[in-house]
């Protein structure tokens, strides 16, 4: 076999490893953001009240606005340099989520979003949940949302 041709295999097997990794990626990246059921059942142990809420936009003044922005719509400063994009917490659907599930999140992260499990105290990530369903306007009651902040 020509040495041009050895070249062109293994450029070529280069390359496709590199797509199959940039695809893979993709891949992991468009999976829903789920909570494991466990965590998602877990109760918000501070009620909802205007202490927690003042205490949790403390710390998501200092910790997500750059990213969610001011009303939380995933369009602060930093949002555009961010792929994906962060999540819109003024979405009504935020309700579709239980305190847990947005407690989990804020605690795990995922790429782009840092984890803030061992940053933030277990009452200030509880406390920016609150302050998170004040952001989405809280559906009709047509049925009892997820959410189950007091």
């Amino acid at each position: 076999m020509s040495e041009a041709v050895r070249s062109w295999k293994v450029v070529f097997a280069v390359g496709s490893m590199i797509l199959c990794g940039a695809m893979l990626v993709l891949a992991a990246e468009a999976e829903p953001w789920k909570a494991p059921a466990r965590d998602a059942r877990k109760k918000n142990p501070i009620a909802m009240s205007d202490s927690s809420v003042a205490a949790g936009k403390v710390v998501y003044l200092k910790e997500c606005l750059s990213c969610h922005g001011t009303a939380g719509k995933g369009d602060g400063t930093a949002a555009k340099d961010l792929n994906p994009k962060p999540g819109d917490l003024s979405a009504a659907k935020m309700w579709d989520q239980t305190d847990g599930e947005l407690f989990w999140k804020v605690t795990t992260g995922r790429k782009p979003m840092p984890t803030f499990e061992t940053t933030l105290s277990d009452d200030q990530r509880w406390n920016v949940v609150n302050y998170a369903r004040t952001l989405a306007p809280k559906p009709a009651t047509t049925g009892e949302a997820k959410g189950d902040s007091k």
